[in-house]
């Protein structure tokens, strides 16, 4: 089985001993490693409107922690302290390409399940405060050193400060302190309190895990419900007794819902996955107006036939989500919040519809077969989850 990084411990080791349990701190998890971009590239991103990111700034002129979201101009920079500041920007494995592959290494965890690459940069004694994410994380250290403190502990109801737009810790005690240098990396479990300060000026990458919401999984299985109708079913009480007061409700009328509710998920157990797939493959809303700068015009079988005979790839998109299920006759892919049903599709051909990071002629053969896979690459042409491109251009 492949190891872990450099920790002695394989992938599943290190999933069912540390994944969600426990921090774990990695040297050289990265050997010799330089960041993809440089403090000046990244700032630059910070100056797109299209691309999500934040200035925080600890000792402010006017209040502790201030908040300022881009885009930013030259002015913004001018105005920073000497230290105590960072700049955050969310997606950059989207917007550019040369930092996908820092995200290789993580590709034996559900690819649903990651949410970004974000990268900071932070002037000496930058921090964004004491607190907790609700996702896992991956802390690598890009330029410089910072210095790490977490808990030994889950915080589920911390104490925050008030009145500011950052979830800062008012109290932190911390069991553990880790100063981590260019390449080395720190995981972090859901709800840990942590808190990082550059000891000099400093990148780190971040690389998180999200995972949906009670709430959030509830309103895509009802949604999925409502579309299939599966919704009608009335709250029943044949085992009703006599009642002294009549406008009380009672443990029996309890008991009755939550059978109706469980009767619910059992009635949507067919469809579990299809929710499962539509609602972690939904493009982020920062995220939505760039996809919809890819749409095209309709496209045919006969016109991806020409492209690949011209010499041209498809890519797919960085900004669009996949995922896909197999079934006992076909199965279904997910690309943006849409389900695509494919009643006569291989496994394979799943496969490079939603993991293939790109389409060649080769590929296009192996699709070729199935009118219907061959329709629904067309779709996804449409959409911009496919774009074409020059192999020069790839290079």
């Amino acid at each position: 089985m492949a190891e872990f990084f450099n920790t002695g411990l394989t992938q599943q080791q290190f999933l069912d001993q540390y994944w969600q349990k426990k921090p774990l701190i990695i040297r050289q998890a990265f050997p010799d490693f330089e960041s993809p971009i440089s403090p000046d590239e990244l700032a630059s991103l910070a100056y797109e409107s299209e691309i999500e990111s934040r200035l925080i700034v600890e000792q402010g002129r006017e209040s502790a922690w201030q908040v300022s979201h881009g885009p930013f101009v030259d002015a913004d920079f001018e105005h920073l302290p000497e230290s105590h500041w960072t700049l955050l920007v969310q997606d950059v494995d989207k917007h550019i390409a040369e930092t996908q592959s820092i995200l290789t290494p993580f590709r034996f965890i559900p690819n649903w399940r990651r949410d970004d690459l974000m990268i900071s940069y932070a002037a000496l004694h930058g921090s964004v405060g004491p607190h907790t994410d609700s996702y896992d994380v991956f802390l690598l250290q890009g330029l410089g050193t910072r210095k790490w403190q977490v808990t030994d502990h889950e915080i589920h109801a911390p104490s925050l400060i008030q009145d500011i737009d950052l979830q800062v810790l008012s109290e932190f005690n911390h069991a553990h302190e880790w100063l981590l240098e260019p390449g080395d990396m720190l995981y972090l479990p859901p709800h840990f309190g942590h808190h990082g300060v550059a000891m000099e000026a400093c990148m780190t990458l971040s690389i998180g895990f999200r995972a949906p919401t009670q709430a959030e999984a509830m309103d895509a299985v009802l949604n999925t419900l409502l579309e299939r109708g599966l919704t009608q079913k009335h709250y029943q009480d044949a085992n009703l007794k006599m009642v002294e007061h009549d406008h009380e409700l009672n443990q029996q009328d309890l008991d009755n819902l939550k059978t109706l509710l469980h009767q619910t998920i059992d009635d949507a157990e067919p469809i579990l996955l299809e929710s499962l797939g539509r609602l972690v493959t939904e493009t982020k809303p920062s995220l939505v107006d760039i996809t919809h700068e890819y749409v095209t015009e309709p496209t045919s079988k006969k016109l991806i036939e020409q492209q690949f005979e011209q010499g041209q790839l498809l890519q797919k998109s960085t900004y669009h989500r996949f995922v896909w299920l197999e079934k006992e006759s076909g199965g279904e892919i997910f690309v943006a919040g849409e389900s695509y049903h494919l009643k006569q599709c291989s496994r394979q051909q799943l496969i490079l519809l939603t993991e293939n990071t790109t389409l060649n002629r080769a590929d296009w053969l192996n699709l070729l077969p199935e009118p219907e896979v061959v329709e629904t690459l067309c779709l996804l042409i449409e959409e911009g989850a496919w774009q074409w491109q020059t192999l020069d251009n790839m290079l």
